[in-house]
Formats: structure tokens, C-alpha cells, sequence
């Protein structure tokens, strides 16, 4: 589950680059803020499964970040831009 939460947050980043870019921020509701919840849910069954315990935690963190960096992108855009 660890290498599935580190997977999600590597696409979260993906889109979460893509949505900066001006008048593309609705896909931060799309594609973004999904990925990286469910980066952030399988990283966290990740370490408590103590499975691949690092790169879970890796994911986690990427997870986190990017999940808050799609929310103050979406509140500069008014939830929209």
C-alpha cells in the first residue's frame, strides 16, 4: 500500500503542476485533490500495515503537501481559477 501511496502523490504532483498553470485551476477539483487524498488514505494503511514503511511515509508527506498546496491554489482562484 506503501508503493500505491507513493504512486498517488507522484500523479498528484503531476496534476497539481498542470492546475498552476492560469484558468486550468478547476482541475485541482478534478485530478488533484482526489490523487492526493487517496495518496494520503493508502500511505496511512501503509504505515499502519508496516508495509514498506519509508516510502509510505514519503508518500504521506508528498501527499499532505500537495493536498494543502491545491487547496491555497483553489483559494487564491476564488475556488475556481
Amino acid at each position: 500500500m506503501g508503493v500505491l501511496g507513493c504512486g498517488g502523490s507522484v500523479i498528484a504532483v503531476f496534476f497539481a503542476i498542470i492546475a498552476a498553470f492560469p484558468l486550468l485551476g478547476w482541475l485541482n477539483w478534478l485530478t488533484t485533490l482526489p490523487a492526493a487524498l487517496l495518496a494520503i488514505i493508502f500511505s496511512g494503511i501503509g504505515i499502519v500495515a508496516n508495509q514498506q514503511r519509508s516510502i509510505a511515509v514519503i508518500g504521506l508527506i508528498a501527499g499532505i503537501f500537495v493536498f494543502f498546496w491545491a487547496m491555497f491554489r483553489l483559494s487564491l482562484g476564488g475556488g475556481i481559477f
